[in-house]
């Protein structure tokens, strides 16, 4: 019978595997950091977050108005715009009618 004689690593062997796999993961941070760093996004300012919030309220208020008024779209054809409950209801009431 042939034993096989299994050599264990030795002490250097692994110190040398772990600086490797340590020193591979902070250069791929460092190019991570060095791809970021030029490409950073300018910081954004009080009078530009004021700007975007006056025009988001803006906006919500005109789509506020749209869903929940009334309002001609043609009115010589006779189309107008409804609420958006209302003709949610008018399309139930028909579908329960058929």
């Amino acid at each position: 019978m042939q034993h096989d004689h299994i050599e264990q690593p030795s002490t250097s062997n692994y110190t040398l595997s772990i600086l490797g796999a340590l020193g591979s993961l902070l250069l791929f941070l460092f190019i991570i950091f060095i791809a970021y760093l030029p490409n950073r996004p300018e910081p954004v300012n009080a009078q530009l977050i004021q700007q975007r919030t006056d025009q988001l309220a803006t906006i919500q208020a005109e789509q506020k108005d749209l869903t929940t008024g009334y309002s001609w779209i043609n009115q010589e054809e006779g189309v107008v715009r409804i609420p958006v409950e209302q003709a949610k209801r008018i399309v139930v009431n028909r579908l329960n009618e058929k």
